[in-house]
């Protein structure tokens, strides 16, 4: 028995692993082809399949409920929060004696952090992960500005703090996520036909479609090589 949601996933995940072995079959062929004298001259035989559709029975067995996000207490979160600020600005090379922009950026932490986790349990586990990255974010960006570091220290050295306390907010900020609704469901054969009957068993189809992607080669402003994949 598996989430409805992994049955899906499965589904997709399979064919694009056919396609990858199809190409992969193809490209085989191509050496061939390719050092053969009556074959050399001759388009390559390429499999896709476009559209795929799957008609299969499956059962519905449990419904799960949805679960609330478990937010980490404020101030295990703000102690993660000056650690890795102390580490941070110590690997960039930063003298952490700047006394307002600690003090600034601790007691604005503490009070967003303060009214993140209010907000919390009024609306019952529906506050995000990303809100608190970003407020964090907003409130050290904040206290760059107010203190000597925003003049004297490099834009790169500031980036790479920021990018390292949010990266920490991320990983600290929640006990556990949210878990949205969920169907328990079995496509296994042998489970479907121990389990079905008349009134319990459901067809699920499904038309997948292929879509492909393919590297493009460019280069940036500063010369340097960029790949991204983009729609054949």
């Amino acid at each position: 028995m598996s989430e409805l949601s992994n049955v899906l996933g499965t589904l997709m995940v399979s064919l694009v692993h056919a396609r990858r072995m199809a190409d992969e079959e193809t490209a085989a062929v191509a050496e061939y082809y390719k050092d053969h004298p009556l074959l050399e001259g001759m388009s390559l035989p390429r499999v896709r399949v476009p559209e795929l559709t799957i008609d299969m029975p499956i059962t519905l067995d449990e419904h799960e409920m949805e679960s609330e996000a478990k937010l980490n207490n404020p101030a295990t979160i703000q102690k993660a929060i000056g650690d890795q600020l102390r580490k941070s600005m110590s690997e960039e090379g930063v003298d952490d004696g700047d006394d307002v922009f600690t003090k600034t950026f601790t007691q604005e932490t503490k009070r967003l952090l303060e009214q993140i986790n209010s907000r919390h349990k009024s609306l019952g586990g529906k506050v995000s992960r990303e809100e608190i990255v970003r407020a964090v974010d907003d409130s050290l960006r904040r206290s760059l500005k107010k203190s000597s570091l925003d003049r004297s220290l490099p834009s790169e050295n500031k980036e790479n703090i920021i990018k390292a306390i949010r990266h920490k907010v991320s990983a600290i900020s929640l006990k556990s996520p949210s878990r949205p609704q969920s169907f328990k469901a079995s496509a296994i054969t042998s489970a479907v036909k121990e389990k079905a009957t008349s009134e319990s068993a459901v067809r699920l189809r499904i038309t997948l479609r292929e879509e492909g992607l393919e590297w493009a080669t460019g280069q940036n402003s500063d010369g340097s090589i960029r790949s991204q994949l983009q729609p054949e």
